[in-house]
Formats: C-alpha cells, structure tokens, sequence
C-alpha cells in the first residue's frame, strides 16, 4: 500500500514540476534581474529584493515560511513542509552573488538582462553563448565538459545574467522542488515521515554568515528547532538528517568534497628615497616582484613536500594562487567606473617602501594532522621557499595567515563516496530525470556545505545542481531545461530519503 501511494507521489511531483515550468522560468528571471550583492539580499517583506521574490514564492505553497535576521537588509527566507520528529533533509541554497564587474563586458551592457537565449558546445571545452543577437565563445572547466559529452543534445536554451548559475538557478530548482512536494502531499493526502526545510541564506560570496546563523551551534535556526541534537553515528554525524547544499554545479552531478583553503598575506619593507635617486632606496615592489616569481617557480618543489602529509586522492593536489591582489607605495584608493579601474596614487615620484600581495592556497585533507597544523605546514614550507632569495640592505618581508577554512571530503575515494546512502539516492534519482548515470565530482572551490558538515555535522552532498557556465565571469548562464528537471531530481531525492509516515 506504501509503495503505491510513494508512486502516486512520484507521477504528482513530476506533473506539478511540468505544469509550472512557465512560472519557474520566470521566477529565475526575475531573481536573475534583481540584483542581490553579499549583504544586501534584501528582506522577505520587501518584494521587490530577491529575499522578498523568494519568500512569496515560498509562502504561495501553503508551507510555513518564516525569514531569520542576518543583517538590516540580509535575511535568510526557510520555508518547511512539516513532518513527524526531528527527521529532516535541508535544501540549502544562496542568494547572493558576487559584484557584475564592467557592464561593458556583458551584452549590451546589461549584466542583469534575465535573457533567454542558448548554449552551444563546441568541443574541446569551449562554449558559444547566444543572447538577443550577441554570440560569444569562452571556455569551460574540465569538469562542465564533462557534463557536455554524457548528453546527445549539443544546443540548449539559456537564462542569461549575473548569477543566473550562482546561484539563481539553484534557488529556483529548490523553490520548485518544495512546491512540488507540497502540491503532491496537499493532492494524494500523504505525510513525509520528517520534515523538508529550503533554507535560501545570505552572504555565501564573502564571510557565509547566513548558512552560520542558519547551522552553527545551539543558537542557529537549527539548533533553537530542535533538528541538531538527534542520535549520532561513530564519527559525531546526525543520523537523522540529510543535507545538499544547492549550488551552481555540473548539472545534477553530485559533488562530494573540495579543497580547503587558506589565505597568506606577504608583506615587504623597503627603504624610501627620491625616484630621481633610485639607487639611495630600496624598493619594496621590486622584492614584492622578485618573491612572488620565485614562488611561482617553486610551486612544483612545494606541491610535492606539501603531499607528504596531505591526501589527494579525492580532491587531488594543492594549488597555489600568487599575488592574487596586490597592493604597494603610494596607491590611496582605487574606484570602479565605466572606464575601468581608477587608482588614486600619491608620491609617484618616490622609491616605495611597502607593498603587500595575498596568496590562496587549495588543500585536500590531512589525516594525520588537525586543520591548524595542517596550516602551519602549509606556512612553513611556504616561508622556506622564500628564505632561498637573498635580500638586499633595506629589504625585509613577513608573512601573515589572514583566514584559512577546512577541506570537505565525504570519503578518502571515489569508490567509497559513491556507496554512501545520501549519494546513492541522489545519483539514482538524477538517472532517472537525466536518462543517464551523473559520475560523481569534486568542486574546485568551497560552498555552505563546510558550515552543514563541520559545524552542524550534517551529513551533505556539498553541491548539487543545474548545468551552467562562467560564474564569476562575464556571459554567465544557467541551462534552463536542468533547472526544471533539477526540481523533480531534488523533490524525487527528498522523498526517498524521508519515505512516507505510517
């Protein structure tokens, strides 16, 4: 009788998510033309911000939706479809996006147009984008490729716009995916045997201060509910609840861990003196210069004596960004404007005697050391390369660790992820939307799933979602088809994982 009434659920979910592909497309439109910067998401009683576009669309399900304060203009929007005990699954997806950049790079300078239009694969890992007459090529990542060759259709239609893949899309297929629970529960009379919380939060781009109030400690919306102090397993995980983590991704390929991440600043000391007698000083920028490009030629020798301690088989080897900003003598401020960057400068005519450069370190996991010795490690191998070049009378420089969070890996391999239960009911029910088995991935960089798993130890998929291209970058774009069918594969998923109540 159970299995019956779960089909009976399945086929409902998946006509309510056919019936309101119109309505979902323009949903991701106009979250895609509402400008939602880390910070200023915008509250769920104003609608016309991206938290108020998302809390009306939450509430017309008949689910309870409240908003969680994060800031003044920053509220995280949860609605949960209610069930029996503390059992849960999270859909947990962003809102924010990171800054558009030069309009003029965009088509027709409209970085937020929320325009239709199409992807084409073009092989080899480039792609060309077609909006309103513009056509654009640029290349993808390994791992979007990927993505291209499992599937028979090469042209696809598109939503155009800053964070139409990061994450819009995701939010739409989350918003869809609750509504069609609610609608397929409301129309069969049935009850999940748990609860389904969409937690839409705020400021992913920059300091993840809405998945911390949302997850971490027994003051988070989480914790003050009840759904983190359930059974654990013998590794401290809840047994009862479920997470996956919504993120523009490769197309409903699980994603089962990324590196971890720490941030150096360099900093080098020179001596001032007059430009006209360069000799008398000792620049600060030229050994900033010098440092950096010995590293840059070092990074194979650091890579290896980093790997005698960290474990790459997952997430594969460190990576090393040099200098990704730099900053040094007399620069005062510098402004964006339609033009392009404007420095204030000051002292142009002088020998600087300070410049500082961040560095970005990529890590997979220790297993043998905790996450602050794996750091200082990491520090010490860096300082050692730079102690190999001599330094002349004036010069000095020090290195800072400004920030540093962990890697997620959910197991030490492949073969071992994929017989995770979590995975398995993911991977399954993307077959089956998809028409092909998703391989299983890990994510260049970091997403809310650290907080759900090291803080909330939540056991979660650390990102799953829609098949899109050029986060972060100009002409990005979210495949509209995969954020229509992600909305079954999460609904499909969530079910499985919960079943039915008696």
């Amino acid at each position: 009788m159970k299995n019956a009434a779960k089909t009976g659920i399945e086929d409902a979910i998946v006509a309510w998510v056919d019936a309101n592909r119109t309505a979902g497309i323009r949903l991701l439109q106009e979250l895609v033309q509402t400008p939602s910067y880390s910070g200023k998401e915008g509250r769920g009683d104003d609608p016309t911000t991206v938290a108020g576009r998302v809390f009306e669309a939450a509430r017309s399900h008949g689910s309870r939706v409240e908003t969680q304060v994060v800031r003044p203009e920053s509220e995280n929007v949860i609605e949960v479809i209610e069930g029996p005990g503390k059992r849960a699954v999270v859909l947990e997806a962003h809102t924010d996006t990171v800054p558009e950049g030069d309009p003029r790079l965009w088509h027709d300078g409209k970085p937020f147009s929320g325009a239709e239009g199409f992807v084409e694969y073009l092989g080899d890992r480039r792609v060309a984008v077609e909006v309103a007459g513009g056509h654009y090529e640029a290349g993808i990542r390994d791992r979007m490729a990927r993505i291209w060759e499992l599937r028979k259709e090469k042209r696809l239609p598109i939503v155009y716009g800053r964070g139409s893949c990061d994450n819009k899309g995701p939010v739409v297929s989350t918003v869809m995916a609750l509504g069609a629970l609610a609608a397929a529960l409301n129309a069969t009379g049935g009850q999940l045997a748990g609860s389904v919380i969409g937690a839409y939060s705020v400021d992913e781009e920059t300091n993840a201060t809405g998945i911390k109030s949302f997850t971490c400690g027994p003051d988070s919306w989480l914790g003050r509910q009840g759904f983190l102090g359930g059974p654990v397993d013998g590794e401290g995980f809840l047994k009862e609840v479920n997470g996956i983590a919504m993120d523009g991704s490769y197309g409903w390929v699980p994603i089962v861990g990324h590196r971890g991440s720490v941030q150096f600043e360099l900093r080098t000391r020179g001596r001032s003196a007059h430009a006209a007698t360069p000799h008398l000083g000792a620049s600060a920028t030229e050994l900033m210069a010098i440092l950096l490009l010995h590293l840059r030629k070092s990074e194979e020798r650091m890579r290896g004596q980093l790997l005698a301690w960290l474990e790459q088989s997952l997430l594969g080897p460190p990576t090393f960004a040099i200098g990704t900003t730099i900053v040094g003598g007399g620069i005062q401020a510098v402004a964006m404007t339609e033009e392009g960057p404007r420095v204030e400068r000051t002292g142009v005519n002088a020998v600087p005697n300070w410049c500082q450069a961040t560095i970005d370190i990529r890590f997979p996991p220790s297993y043998e050391l905790s996450l602050a010795d794996t750091v200082d490690s990491i520090k010490r191998v860096i300082e050692a390369a730079l102690q190999e070049v001599p330094l002349a009378d004036g010069w000095s420089w020090g290195l800072i660790t400004l920030g540093y969070d962990p890697p997620v890996a959910l197991a030490r391999n492949f073969d071992e992820a994929a017989r995770l239960p979590l995975v398995k009911v993911a991977r399954n029910r993307a077959a089956q939307i998809l028409g092909f088995e998703p391989h299983l991935e890990t994510a260049p960089g970091g997403t809310d799933a650290t907080f759900m798993i090291h803080e909330g130890r939540i056991p979660t998929l650390v990102e799953f979602g829609p098949a899109g291209a050029l986060s972060h970058d100009n002409h990005e774009y979210v495949e509209v088809d995969s954020v229509i069918d992600g909305a079954k594969i999460l609904a499909l998923t969530t079910l499985d994982l919960l079943g039915l109540a008696d």
